[in-house]
């Protein structure tokens, strides 16, 4: 009997080791997987006054995830820790077409995907705006990084990995972009695509990964038009409310937006049918 409890213990233990080495070789492949996306050529040309761009590039998010130097996004036992590194770093080691393929595309310079990267709202952003964004980037000076090591995966992380339930947004964003030259004089809709619907859907409520998002039409009509220009300057609720992401986004990115700007996009979410 004890020889047969043995061997049931130890054909688990192989059972349960080859599905060890099975997972993380299945998420090192997914790590691993490349996209055909070439990097088109872009000649960064921008006639913008420096300050003028930089606030157009900061309305565009680098910023709330990203930081000054890198930031932890996740840090979760068992799922590992994601981390938006250092642009002051990264930038300088992509040739400006790689810059524009990464934003876009979310695709890094050696081809495998991005983790987070909103490449699927960012697919969006005009040819004048992502001039003004990579020439922001390339005046930055270049920082320590804020955060010690990169992206690490836990046990859970890798399970998710393995089975394909990590989102990957260059899954999403088609190679054959076509995106408009200049960005329009009502940034309304432009902002929510390019910007609000990473988080936020209209009608609905939206569940990410981290947390519950509201939607955006009803809060827009809810807030007068000095609370929503309160809330995209400074990130807080009616009555000071913290609003944690939201508070840190706009905190870092979302007061660069000017007066017109906000009451463009205001404008854009209470007028949807």
């Amino acid at each position: 009997m004890k020889r047969i409890l043995k061997i049931v213990l130890a054909a688990l233990v192989a059972i349960c080791l080859i599905a060890v080495v099975g997972i993380y070789a299945l998420s090192e492949m997914r790590l691993s997987r490349t996209y055909e996306v070439a990097a088109a050529d872009f000649t960064v040309k921008t006639t913008l006054p420096a300050e003028e761009a930089e606030c157009r590039a900061r309305t565009l998010m680098c910023g709330g995830c990203h930081h000054d130097a890198g930031y932890i996004l996740l840090d979760e036992p068992g799922v590992g820790r994601i981390v938006a590194p250092n642009l002051t770093r990264l930038v300088p080691m992509y040739n400006d077409a790689e810059l524009v393929r990464l934003i876009r595309h979310g695709v890094k310079k050696d081809g495998t995907g991005a983790v987070i990267m909103p490449a699927g709202n960012f697919a969006n952003i005009t040819d004048d705006d992502m001039a003004a964004l990579i020439a922001w980037l390339r005046s930055l000076k270049q920082l320590p990084d804020a955060v010690a090591g990169g992206t690490q995966w836990g046990p859970l992380g890798r399970v998710g990995l393995a089975l394909d339930k990590i989102p990957f947004e260059a899954d999403l964003v088609p190679a054959d972009l076509t995106p408009a030259a200049t960005r329009p004089a009502d940034i309304g809709e432009y902002a929510f695509r390019t910007d609000c619907s990473h988080c936020h859907n209209l009608d609905t409520a939206k569940q990410s990964e981290a947390f519950l998002a509201p939607a955006l039409k009803p809060l827009a009509q809810s807030y007068s038009a000095a609370d929503f220009k309160t809330l995209l300057r400074t990130g807080k609720g009616v009555g000071g409310r913290d609003l944690g992401v939201m508070t840190q986004v706009s905190q870092w990115d979302f007061r660069y937006f000017t007066d017109i700007e906000i009451e463009q996009i205001q404008a854009y979410l209470t007028r949807q049918p």
